[in-house]
């Protein structure tokens, strides 16, 4: 009876069961009411029945619809709210794979733009899918930042909360400063925790160049103090010239070992032998790598 349409038609019982019979339409719970009878049949002979009674001397007319007739009808009449409930439902889904906004709280939270900065290196940025968040890293980087106490990272929604502990007015710091190349060469590698990298792998630097400033740039451009901590990686090469009576494999070799007085493991080295007065000179070339730190202890 459920999944059954209820029909009403102004006929005798006789009549609608005759008509109904030679059609080969089953009829369900027929009751008499007055003028009207009611009977339910299968939902796919809805229309037939109409057709049957379709005379003018008739008054047909669906009581109640099937179950399947009613939802199809319920979901067409709300399909767009329906959609709009699904996407809504997925939208909110999807959002917590997203980092929509990154908060820093706390009394370090004037360390913002470096945390950030920070955030970045590890993955953890805003507008990026964030499905699989570096956050054991990121709480580390801010941890070596120097008076900084505590940190908390995690993840509510859309939101990353950083919460950041520093020292009392950040006392301990130590004064702004910068790291500067103690050589000429090229960079390698360089990696601020704090501060503004001035340089960039690839660059070419001489010495006294800034590497990593004493300072961060607001998202409004304003420039703010802070401490450099991080490292660089510089290229450099050096040219030596050696003198020696004259020309032999034992004075290269030791010419060649003379790159130990400047670092332990040269990328690479070469020489050429050319004569000069009372002997040879032995015109040695090398490169390595020097490591500059700053704040990193």
């Amino acid at each position: 009876m459920i999944d059954r349409a209820q029909i009403c038609v102004t006929s005798s019982v006789e009549t609608a069961l005759k008509k109904l019979g030679k059609a080969d339409i089953a009829v369900y719970g027929l009751k008499k009411r007055g003028a009207y009878v009611y009977f339910c049949v299968e939902e796919e002979y809805v229309q037939k029945v109409f057709a049957i009674f379709s005379h003018p001397c008739y008054n047909v007319g669906i009581r109640r619809k099937s179950a399947k007739s009613r939802l199809k009808n319920f979901v067409g009449r709300r399909l767009g709210l329906l959609i709009g409930g699904a996407m809504f439902v997925a939208a909110c889904a999807l959002s917590n794979f997203f980092v929509l906004k990154i908060k820093v709280v706390g009394s370090g939270s004037y360390l913002g733009p470096q945390i950030i900065d920070l955030a970045k290196s590890c993955d953890v940025e805003r507008g990026r899918l964030c499905t699989h968040p570096d956050f054991p890293m990121l709480t580390s980087r801010i941890l070596s930042m120097p008076g900084v106490s505590f940190c908390s990272v995690q993840k509510a929604g859309g939101v990353v909360v950083i919460d950041v502990r520093a020292e009392s007015g950040g006392a301990s710091y130590p004064k702004p400063k910068s790291l500067v190349s103690g050589c000429g060469g090229e960079v390698v590698k360089i990696v601020a925790l704090c501060g503004t990298a001035e340089k960039g792998v690839g660059d070419r630097v001489e010495k006294g160049d800034t590497l990593i400033g004493g300072y961060a740039l607001t998202e409004n451009g304003e420039r703010i103090q802070t401490p450099a901590v991080g490292f660089a990686h510089i290229k450099c090469t050096r040219s030596i010239s050696l003198f020696y009576e004259k020309e032999s494999d034992k004075n290269a070799a030791d010419a060649l070992s003379s790159t130990l007085l400047y670092t332990d493991e040269p990328l690479e080295k070469s020489y050429s032998v050319s004569p000069c007065d009372g002997g040879v000179k032995y015109e040695l070339k090398f490169s390595y790598i020097t490591a500059l730190y700053i704040n990193m202890d």
